[in-house]
């Protein structure tokens, strides 16, 4: 008689219980993390965007006939979102705006330049530089149209230690590759109130690094030296370069597998800083294409580098193995990173052919955000889908309660809002995991001693600083951490000086009447280096769910 084993008939997958036709076993399928809510309508096509403070995000587009008009009756190039009633409101500008850069001036100053073409009442702007301090009673824009040294097209901007601005390369017109005719090879430093076209100095690499060289990745590098270093990055090349002496401090090796600057655009951020690692500088790069072609798939490949060390070598990263062009990257409180946005295949620029008959220079969507762990190096990748496209000019940036707002895309020359692939007005807001523990969330009470409207006020703060912040706690087993954030200036997949350092907790004093309150004193970052000086904001977490708001700080050295 023959003995069946009974391990061996539960290996089979045969059910003792059943004579019903065998079928395969469906693997369980993780449960979708996050959430996506649609929450209003811009008005105005958010090709780039900088959140100002807790409430409003200011937005800045190209030339079109977008949805609402500024005062002199011009179509509104540029307007402000408030967050809390999903209203925008205009500002007015004379200048085009289309593919330009800003940065924060140590004063909370945003300074904004270049552009391209005159059109629809408004002049060329390829050398206008504009202004816009958002804590002004009546913030709006003021210009000087001829401001800059040269015509500059997509360049790169930071906001540097010193608590001036750095402004970088660009084209003296619109084009898809760069080329020598009309290649900028310089850069220029804007001081808050110095005079228009400061000298521009020669920088050879970004004729070294043609024909993809047009919005260089830029990170300004911690040190303990007060030196201004820079890591600039284009195409496939990246140097550690010294602003205060105008020299090339080193290069890194060549980033393998390949084109991660516009057209085949990719996305690039320093990591967070942490004193536990003294604040060691890792640059991420993601994505990007191999060739200028619709078909070609994106890039499926990250590099991490410490540009710093004595023989830095490339980390390579598979990117949460999906390939992605033009994608988006937003730091969460957590130190986590967020990836979003862009398009499996092609490149970034306009669809070719008519609007009744478009040919897509990029297409597939990538509809799934993710969650990379830089301490971990893991990838969260079960997150919740968006249901728009956000492809060529599509933005994300960090809001004050810990979600994420996401809008734009539009891969085309003018306003198209019947196409695949339209002008896209839909803001969304992505809630991350962390806001869906269940945990209670902190509640800050007070800033430096004030206790009335502390959304709406920006606190002075200066580095090294003891910062008390009160916060009421709503968990049992609390574990407080605190880390300030840059936002940065958003547009095509860059966010112009985006940092994220953690803060050193250096107390936390409970109250005897009520254990939920606790004094804590947070100790800033050590030197302007780290973080610029200027706007960034204050996240308290407990167990790693950020409060209910971030304070507004403003630092400074003195």
């Amino acid at each position: 008689m023959r003995v069946i084993n009974f391990l061996s008939i539960l290996t089979l997958g045969i059910s003792l219980v059943s004579a019903s036709p065998l079928h395969p076993r469906q693997a369980k399928q993780p449960q979708l993390m996050g959430k996506w809510d649609i929450v209003g309508d811009s008005k105005i096509a958010t090709m780039h965007i900088f959140r100002a403070n807790n409430k409003e995000i200011y937005m800045i587009d190209k030339l079109e006939v977008n949805k609402i008009k500024q005062a002199n009756g011009n179509p509104a190039i540029s307007g402000v979102y408030n967050i809390e009633t999903n209203e925008v409101r205009a500002l007015n500008l004379v200048t085009d705006t289309f593919c330009s850069a800003g940065s924060f001036f140590a004063n909370g100053t945003l300074i904004h330049a270049g552009g391209a073409e005159a059109g629809l009442g408004y002049n060329a702007g390829f050398q206008s530089v504009r202004f816009i301090t958002p804590s002004d009673p009546n913030p709006d824009w003021s210009e000087i149209p001829d401001g800059l040294s040269a015509a500059r097209w997509y360049p790169a901007m930071a906001s540097l230690p010193s608590g001036n601005v750095l402004i970088l390369g660009g084209s003296a017109k619109g084009t898809g590759k760069n080329n020598a005719a009309i290649n900028n090879p310089t850069y220029e430093i804007w001081t808050v109130g110095g005079a228009p076209r400061p000298q521009p100095v020669d920088f050879p690499f970004l004729v070294e690094t043609m024909p993809y060289n047009l919005y260089p990745f830029l990170h300004v590098l911690p040190n303990f030296e007060n030196k201004q270093l820079a890591f600039v990055f284009a195409n496939t090349k990246g140097i550690v370069y010294d602003l205060d002496t105008a020299t090339v401090v080193s290069k890194v090796p060549d980033l393998t597998g390949g084109i991660r600057s516009y057209p085949l655009t990719g996305n690039s951020l320093l990591l967070p800083l942490r004193p536990s690692q003294n604040y060691k500088p890792v640059v991420m790069i993601c994505g990007g294409n191999t060739a200028m072609e619709i078909k070609n798939p994106a890039l499926a490949s990250c590099g991490r580098i410490d540009p710093t060390e004595t023989n830095p070598q490339w980390e390579m990263d598979n990117f949460g193995g999906t390939g992605r062009v033009m994608p988006d990257s937003v730091i969460l409180p957590t130190g986590k990173v967020l990836y979003l946005n862009g398009a499996q295949v092609g490149f970034a620029g306009y669809h070719q052919g008519p609007k009744t008959n478009p040919l897509y220079v990029s297409d597939n969507p990538a509809f799934t955000p993710f969650i990379y762990d830089p301490e971990t190096k893991g990838w969260t990748t079960n997150l919740a889908p968006s249901t728009i496209a956000r492809l060529y000019h599509s933005v994300a940036t960090l809001t004050s309660d810990g979600r994420v707002f996401v809008s734009g895309s539009n891969p085309q020359g003018a306003v198209e809002l019947n196409s695949k692939y339209p002008t896209e007005y839909r803001v969304e807001m992505f809630t991350p995991p962390y806001l869906q523990t269940g945990l209670v969330r902190p509640v800050i009470t007070s800033v430096a001693g004030t206790t009335k409207q502390l959304e709406d006020t920006r606190f002075p703060a200066t580095y090294k600083q003891a910062l008390e912040v009160k916060v009421t706690k709503g968990q049992e087993k609390s574990f407080l951490t605190a880390a300030v954030i840059h936002s940065g200036f958003i547009t095509h997949s860059q966010s112009f000086s985006q940092r994220y350092a953690m803060c050193k907790v250096i107390s936390a004093e409970y109250d005897p009447n009520n254990p939920n309150d606790v004094t804590l004193n947070i100790e800033m970052p050590p030197n302007p280096t780290i973080i610029p000086p200027g706007p960034s904001y204050l996240y308290i977490l407990d167990n790693g769910v950020p409060a209910t708001f971030s304070a507004q700080i403003l630092l400074s050295s003195a």
